[in-house]
C-alpha cells in the first residue's frame, strides 16, 4: 500500500504536466473560434472595448466613443452566430436577448440592431456606411473592413 502511495506522489507532477500540455495545445484552436466586430475601413473608429460594443448592441447608446452615430448590424434572429455573439458579449442566451429587445421595442424607446441576411450583405453594408458595425465568426480578407474588437 505504501508503494502505491509513493507512486501517486510521483504521478501528480506528470499529470499536471500532461494537463498543461493539453491546454497549451488547445489554445491555438480556440483562437480560431474568436468572433470579430468590424467597421468600415473608412470609419474613424480604430478599436473598441467590449463595454462599448455591449452598449451599442443593447441600445444603451447610439454613438461611438468619438460621438459619431453608430448603426449596429445583426445576424438573422435565429442564427447560431448571433447566439454565440450575444453569449460572448453579454453572457446571456438568445432567449433572454430576444426578450430584452421585445421589452424595449414595446416601449418604443429603442429599435434593435438591423438584421442582415448573410456575411456578404453585412460586408457590403459596412463598405457603404462608415457608421455601421457588425460581427462575423472570423476575420474577412476584405480590405474594406477593419476589425475593432475580438471576442472569445
Amino acid at each position: 500500500m505504501r508503494a502505491l502511495h509513493g507512486l501517486g506522489r510521483r504521478l501528480r507532477p506528470l499529470t499536471l504536466l500532461a494537463l498543461l500540455a493539453l491546454v497549451w495545445c488547445a489554445a491555438p484552436a480556440r483562437a480560431a473560434d474568436t468572433m470579430v466586430v468590424l467597421v468600415s475601413a473608412q470609419s474613424p473608429v480604430q478599436a473598441m472595448t467590449q463595454k462599448e460594443v455591449l452598449a451599442l448592441y443593447t441600445g444603451r447608446t447610439r454613438s461611438f466613443a468619438n460621438g459619431e452615430v453608430a448603426r449596429p448590424l445583426d445576424q438573422p434572429r435565429d442564427s447560431p452566430l448571433r447566439e454565440a455573439f450575444y453569449r460572448a458579449l453579454t453572457g446571456m442566451d438568445l432567449a433572454r436577448i430576444n426578450s430584452y429587445w421585445a421589452r424595449l421595442h414595446f416601449t418604443g424607446q429603442v429599435q434593435p440592431p438591423q438584421a442582415i441576411a448573410d456575411e456578404r450583405a453585412l460586408i457590403q453594408q459596412l463598405r457603404q456606411d462608415p457608421s455601421a458595425l457588425g460581427y462575423l465568426a472570423q476575420e474577412p480578407s476584405d480590405p474594406a473592413v477593419r476589425v475593432v474588437l475580438r471576442l472569445p
